[in-house]
């Protein structure tokens, strides 16, 4: 009697329940890793595995740990790069202000609320010291 094949048992198949000992190949791993975007879950998932046993299996080779670090970082360039395009694109002002406060920082838009209103108060204690000057002459 054939029984059915059960999902997961196909790399590409996301497992319903993972298979404990599902042997791993570097090559696949990391072929997986550029391929799902340096998503472990999806990794696992491809090869019928858990999340856990993938992570553990990086952690135990530097070349993958790197090329893990390296593919997320290219995803946040990629990511940095379609919000940048977008916010000068659409002209997008929320956008603008967040990059600005968050990207541009070095350049004086500061996203820090304590400077801010430290700065605030300074200002209007000044203002308020020359005007009672004034006042007083």
């Amino acid at each position: 009697m054939a029984y059915p094949k059960s999902k997961g048992t196909v790399i590409g198949e996301k497992s319903r329940k993972p298979h404990p000992g599902v042997p791993f190949n570097k090559d696949l791993i990391s072929s997986l890793i550029d391929k799902c975007s340096g998503n472990i879950s999806r990794v696992a998932d491809a090869i019928g595995s858990c999340r856990g046993s993938v992570r553990r299996f990086i952690n135990n080779h530097p070349d993958l740990q790197d090329q893990l670090i390296q593919t997320r970082e290219r995803q946040l360039d990629n990511l940095e790069t379609a919000v940048f395009d977008r916010a000068i694109e659409e002209k997008d002002t929320t956008l603008q202000l967040f990059l600005l406060k968050t990207q541009g920082k070095q350049r004086g838009y500061d996203q820090d609320e304590a400077k801010n209103a430290a700065k605030d108060i300074a200002t209007a204690a000044f203002e308020f010291i020359v005007s009672k000057s004034k006042t007083d002459q």
